[in-house]
């Protein structure tokens, strides 16, 4: 039996990009904070208000970390459906195999139809 890959590499990764979003959703937060909380030490444009330009930073946040989140998510999703459908895949392969020794079993010889 060929033994399946363990997908190490995928799962670092995932793991990866789900901490990034985090992180990127994080910075997000403390931007809109500093924003709206130091209004005279963060230059910002003086057409827009300094509470629009703390919420449009909040949501850049959320909308470039989301995504990462959500995908990083998706593939440890995959990566565990592999794992389980092995394991289910496996104990078909035993089940089967115990079924068909019981069927041609010496002492009692080939399974006759009722």
């Amino acid at each position: 039996m060929r033994r399946a890959p363990r997908y190490r590499f995928t799962l670092f990764w995932a793991s990866v990009l789900v901490g990034l979003g985090v992180g990127v959703m994080a910075m997000g937060v403390v931007a809109g904070g500093l924003l709206l909380l130091l209004p005279g030490r963060v230059p910002i444009p003086y057409a827009v208000p300094g509470v629009l330009a703390s919420a449009l930073v909040l949501v850049c946040g959320f909308l470039v970390g989301a995504p990462l989140v959500l995908t990083g998510q998706l593939v440890q999703v995959f990566l565990d459906q592999r794992q389980l459908l092995a394991s289910i895949q496996r104990s078909l392969r035993r089940w089967e195999d115990e079924r068909e020794a019981e069927r041609d079993h010496p002492m009692r010889g080939p399974v006759r139809p009722l």
